[in-house]
């Protein structure tokens, strides 16, 4: 006490300095620290939002990747070597090369028999790698392999790097894909790592310990449509970078703190030699402004040259207050206008993604020869006329039509006249349909027609109609072309709808035997 009482000054001014320097300081810190956790929470919480819609852009994207390359595998796998060419001819390893030359990012393609030998193959395999299969069928519908395709992970990398915002190359992000068994696959020095955590019960982001023992900031999203099972994107940050921002803004704001305390003690050492009357004049003036008064009057009538010089120093700090309030709420427009902005980019962005995903929907779904539907499109729609036909007992019929000696057309004038066939067939096919029947090509010259709302006797009229339709409309250099056709209805007893196609297939086959050029009903 007797140290602190020697310390501790004499003159009334330098005790009002310190005193309420102090007590600035004192609650300086002390609103720090009581808000501090709060900060850090809400910086967290921004951080792992950021990290969320990260995660989800980048397994968005990943999933469009996927599916667009398996499409093309898939289209390609439809192309005429592929269907007709023997395994191991050179024609389907020339096919093979063509494919990779025409697809760099394919590291490997090659065909696999139904025992599961390869058959044909061109490049080598990356490794770590992504795999792709297509199923081969031949012109009759019939599985004769698989065409499959490598990937190196390099065009994995280039979207991640285009996904992640372009401000954090200093703030510790860490993307992973995981894939079954929560085995971690990407990035390449990762596959094989253990010690990937468990997937979220729900969307969004968590803090937490992983199993390497560190503490981390993540997010993950799930990858729709990839490759196995259990595949998703995390994004981590360890939490002391999360909180670099609020750091750095607490070592800038140290100075200003205790340059303000030095600043006040200075006023209030100037304050308290000046008369009470002036000092509560002045501490009246102070009050209203902090009540929300902006236009006050600053007349102390007092000559002291510290009291009009603490006037001055308020009168500036105020404006200086209300201007920087202005300036805050310029910002914050500009920000809000920003933000609508980038909204605003985000939908467009949307819009033509969903636009995208709808055309390769239509692509996956059409023949590309003779722009009927696909035997993808033909059987949702076989199975949903079959559900139909459960529920409400509606009739509906089956044509199942394959053009006659098509194989003497291709090998007599060339595939190029034997696709104008296919095309003027499928041509007069959608001219003769009514507006509720489904065209589709079903296999290499196989067509089929479904006939909602159609029993039996009406099927035999219209495949009669088609067949005499077709035969009249041929102007090729092939001649006339016909075709035969089976005709089957749905019976309560089929089981599925391709017990439907079955019997229209065996009514088919009896057209041929018959003579061709004719159409067979179903028994």
């Amino acid at each position: 006490m007797k140290l602190l009482s020697y310390l501790w000054p004499d003159s009334f001014r330098l005790r009002l300095s310190l005193l309420i320097g102090g007590l600035f300081l004192v609650t300086t810190l002390i609103d720090s620290a009581s808000l501090e956790p709060q900060m850090n929470q809400r910086l967290l919480q921004d951080k792992g939002e950021v990290m969320q819609a990260i995660a989800q852009g980048i397994a968005k994207s990943l999933a469009a990747g996927l599916q667009q390359r398996r499409r093309e595998l898939t289209l390609q796998a439809q192309t005429p070597v592929f269907i007709d060419a023997p395994l191991d001819s050179p024609a389907l390893r020339g096919g093979l090369e063509q494919l990779r030359q025409a697809n760099p990012g394919y590291a490997w393609v090659g065909v696999i028999a139904p025992d599961g030998r390869i058959a044909s193959a061109s490049g080598g395999p990356p490794s770590p790698r992504i795999e792709f299969a297509a199923p081969l069928h031949d012109a009759a519908g019939k599985l004769r392999g698989a065409l499959a395709a490598q990937t190196a992970w390099d065009w994995v990398d280039k979207l991640i790097a285009e996904r992640l915002p372009r401000n954090t190359a200093g703030e510790a992000l860490q993307v992973f894909i995981v894939g079954q068994n929560n085995q971690a696959l990407f990035p390449p020095a990762a596959p094989g790592q253990a010690g990937m955590p468990a997937p979220l019960d729900n969307a969004g982001y968590h803090e937490g310990d992983w199993p390497d023992g560190n503490a981390y900031l993540y997010a993950d999203a799930k990858i729709d449509a990839a490759p196995g099972p259990g595949w998703r994107v995390i994004v981590r940050q360890p939490p002391q970078h999360a909180l670099a921002a609020l750091n750095r803004l607490r070592a800038t704001l140290a100075l200003p703190e205790w340059i303000a305390t030095l600043l006040l003690m200075v006023v209030v050492y100037r304050l308290a030699s000046a008369f009470s009357r002036p000092l509560e004049t002045l501490a009246g003036t102070a009050q209203r402004i902090s009540a929300g008064e902006e236009q006050v009057e600053w007349n102390t009538n007092a000559g002291a040259r510290e009291l009009r010089q603490l006037s001055q120093a308020i009168r500036q700090m105020a404006t200086t207050l209300l201007a920087r309030r202005g300036e805050l709420a310029a910002i914050n427009a500009s920000l809000e206008k920003k933000v609508e902005e980038r909204t605003e980019a985000l939908s467009e962005a949307n819009r033509q993604l969903a636009e995208r995903a709808t055309l390769l929907e239509q692509m996956a779904r059409s023949d590309a020869l003779t722009g009927l539907g696909n035997r993808m499109a033909a059987a949702e729609r076989l199975t949903a006329e079959y559900q139909r036909f459960r529920r409400s007992h509606a009739p509906y019929a089956v044509l199942l039509m394959d053009a006659d000696h098509f194989k003497r057309v291709n090998d007599t004038y060339g595939h190029a006249v034997g696709d104008q066939v296919l095309q003027q067939i499928a041509a007069t096919l959608h001219s003769v349909a009514r507006t509720t029947d489904f065209a589709a090509r079903y296999g290499g010259e196989e067509f089929l027609l479904l006939l909602p709302d159609t029993d039996a006797e009406g099927a035999m009229v219209l495949a009669e109609r088609v067949r005499t339709a077709i035969s009249a409309a041929s102007d090729t250099v092939a001649g006339v072309i016909t075709v035969s056709i089976g005709a089957a209805s749905a019976q309560e007893e089929d089981d599925t709808h391709e017990t439907i196609v079955q019997r229209a297939d065996e009514a088919l086959y009896r057209a041929k035997a018959n003579g061709r050029n004719r159409v067979e009903g179903a028994g």
